[in-house]
């Protein structure tokens, strides 16, 4: 996994293309995936939002986290497909891994478990949206499972 910054622009900023130009040159994305721009350099991500916000353009800022693995039901409500790469909204989402209890009971928790779950990465790390924690807890205290939940702050 890697972090990123997603830097929204409102739409509008489609149509001005010498702005966006300008936008790119003065700080030159990663990515741009629609109208997100993506960096990886947190003074790039600061001063790309700064001029959006000067012209009234800045939507949002993302923290964003690029991984590989297999998508659940809400993938394409917390992340996006660019290219080849699968990014997701770090802001909205908490990660667990499992850490204790048997295979067959682990399973058990992850069929409960399958449409909560935003992504899954191929080092088994599963991620579901922030406010199903405690419906995460529950599930695994059934099953007898142990989770450790991650921080996903940089």
């Amino acid at each position: 996994m890697q972090f990123f910054i997603g830097i929204e622009a409102r739409p509008l900023l489609s149509e001005l293309p010498d702005f966006e130009r300008f936008l790119q040159s003065a700080s030159p994305p990663f990515l741009v995936h629609e109208n997100i721009y993506i960096y990886n350099d947190q003074q790039l991500a600061d001063a790309a939002s700064g001029l959006l916000s000067e012209a009234d353009l800045h939507e949002e800022t993302h923290q964003l986290i690029k991984t590989e693995g297999t998508k659940g039901e809400n993938f394409y409500d917390y992340g996006f497909h660019a290219g080849i790469d699968t990014y997701l909204y770090a802001n909205e989402l908490s990660a667990f891994r499992f850490t204790g209890g048997s295979k067959i009971q682990t399973e058990m928790a992850l069929l409960q478990l399958e449409e909560h779950l935003v992504f899954t990465t191929r080092e088994g790390i599963y991620f579901t949206i922030k406010h199903y924690n405690d419906l995460v807890l529950g599930i695994v205290k059934a099953y007898q499972v142990k989770v450790e939940f991650l921080d996903l702050d940089k």
